[in-house]
């Protein structure tokens, strides 16, 4: 799944790189008409002379916005030795070259309408300054994307658990983290919710584990070796998939009524259909073995 996406981010790279000539060509054409075409003189061309200083000034923001994203993709990969991307990274420079390509289209309008930017900023201050606190949630989730996006804590095609939710990365965008679970539902989880929140990445980890916590009525025929028999051989058709020894229950707490426990399973294959399964049979075993009791 990461390869997936670090191929396709390279992709998006070679293709930026494309642009970002063509988008010099075009720079250079439209300067060089700008320059030999008399756009004072001739009525017709008086009339597209702002909206050509905007196109100008808009591709030359753009240009340099593009430079600069390329030149920190190349040092971020020279400085880490390696030629392929980081997509956290990656994300995280392309939304604020899109943030910075907005500002250069705001200011292109304004000279397209012959309107002057520094007036016209003082002249809603006051309006941003309001609309700045009205959505300051809003903002401080923008900043935790970027947080997260420059981290390399998680990234994308990462296998995360955050509270009850669990899945793979799909997309982190500057409001949320968009996680694919175990039954194909897209999740939204807020950025401030997993910086709040304890995450537990399972790709960082060197081995794979399913864990099941459970309860079980507190009678005395309760046993938890015998138990941990039974759901050994249970899983033998998949002993190929889980490590030797890999299989431990243990109790967490012990109430009046019910027993609280939990079972890990160390697996040998990130195989996400053999996991499901796994789990299916898990715990039906879990609530055979409590029907057997009642």
């Amino acid at each position: 799944m990461v390869e997936l996406g670090k191929s396709k981010l390279e992709a998006n790279e070679r293709r930026r790189r494309v642009v970002f000539v063509l988008k010099i060509l075009a720079y250079l054409i439209l300067a060089f008409l700008r320059e030999i075409l008399d756009w004072e003189g001739d009525p017709l061309l008086l009339r597209f002379s702002s909206m050509m200083d905007a196109l100008v000034f808009l591709l030359a923001g753009n240009i340099l916005i593009s430079l600069g994203r390329l030149f920190l993709v190349r040092f971020y990969l020279r400085k880490k030795k390696s030629e392929s991307l980081h997509s956290n990274f990656v994300l995280g420079i392309n939304h604020i070259a899109n943030m910075l390509n907005v500002v250069f289209f705001l200011f292109a309008v304004m000279i397209f309408f012959q309107i002057k930017p520094m007036e016209f900023l003082g002249s809603i201050a006051l309006v941003a300054a309001a609309i700045a606190i009205l959505s300051k949630d809003y903002i401080t989730n923008m900043f935790n994307g970027l947080i997260i996006m420059f981290s390399d804590q998680i990234t994308l095609g990462d296998f995360i658990q955050i509270a009850e939710q669990k899945g793979i990365i799909q997309d982190i965008t500057l409001l949320n983290v968009v996680l694919n679970n175990d039954d194909g539902d897209l999740v939204l989880i807020p950025n401030s919710l997993i910086l709040s929140s304890q995450v537990v990445n399972h790709s960082r980890q060197s081995v794979r584990r399913l864990t099941f916590e459970f309860e079980m009525s507190n009678r005395p025929s309760l046993n938890v070796d015998r138990t941990e028999e039974k759901l050994r051989h249970t899983l033998k058709p998949f002993h190929q998939e889980i490590k030797a020894n890999g299989l431990n229950l243990k109790v967490l707490d012990i109430r009046k009524d019910t027993v609280k426990l939990k079972l890990q399973i160390q697996l040998n294959t990130p195989s996400k259909l053999a996991e499901k399964k796994i789990r299916r049979l898990v715990n039906q075993t879990l609530i055979d073995l409590e029907h057997e009791a009642g």
